[in-house]
């Protein structure tokens, strides 16, 4: 059985996406190359990546079909506010799974299970929360919404109501996809103007 990783807001073919987030790409078809090449050097066929909404910004034909079958492992989106390319057929067939949210169990390296809620937005109180589930979610990208997000969770945990909320968004991991092992390494999401590159 193989890994299960996470990612999102990839936002595949959206040109603007490049200024929003000054992502370190010359050119959307660059930044396209660059999201698969560092997807397919982290992850293997055996895989799962659950990607955590805004996918691919829109679809042309068979290109979005012909993207996601070039990413190893078996995808299962979350569905995100910009995942347009679910209205064609073919590529909707290419993933392994569509959802709105989901609710699973992640192992970790040691053999810790832990519960993770998946959402493309931020939960402050998500399902779980007070026995040691963990939340993560994309959407806010390096923006005020993700630093009030941030906020959010250090008021909740200064008044005794404990959550653990991950932003997966790839600005904040370089660009690649990450196992919860990673993420819990890092440690909570960082302000938003820290992101890697």
């Amino acid at each position: 059985m193989g890994r299960i990783f996470f990612t999102g807001d990839l936002h595949f073919g959206h040109e603007n996406i490049l200024a929003f987030d000054n992502r370190p790409f010359s050119s959307v078809e660059e930044m396209d190359a660059e999201l698969v090449r560092r997807w397919n050097a982290k992850v293997s066929a055996d895989d799962t990546i659950y990607v955590l909404g805004d996918m691919i910004w829109k679809s042309y034909g068979n290109e979005a079909a012909e993207l996601i079958r070039s990413l190893n492992g078996r995808i299962i989106l979350i569905k995100g506010n910009h995942d347009r390319f679910l209205h064609s057929a073919e590529a909707k067939a290419a993933l392994a799974d569509v959802k709105d949210y989901d609710d699973i169990i992640v192992t970790l390296e040691d053999g810790t299970k832990r519960s993770c809620i998946l959402s493309h937005y931020f939960i402050p109180l998500y399902n779980g929360h007070f026995r040691q589930a963990i939340h993560l979610h994309a959407h806010s990208h390096f923006t005020v919404e993700a630093d009030i997000e941030v906020d959010i969770a250090d008021r909740l945990n200064e008044a005794g109501i404990r959550t653990e909320i991950y932003n997966v968004g790839c600005m904040y991991w370089s660009y690649a996809p990450v196992t919860l092992d990673e993420i819990l390494a890092r440690g909570r999401t960082v302000r938003p103007n820290y992101g890697d590159r």
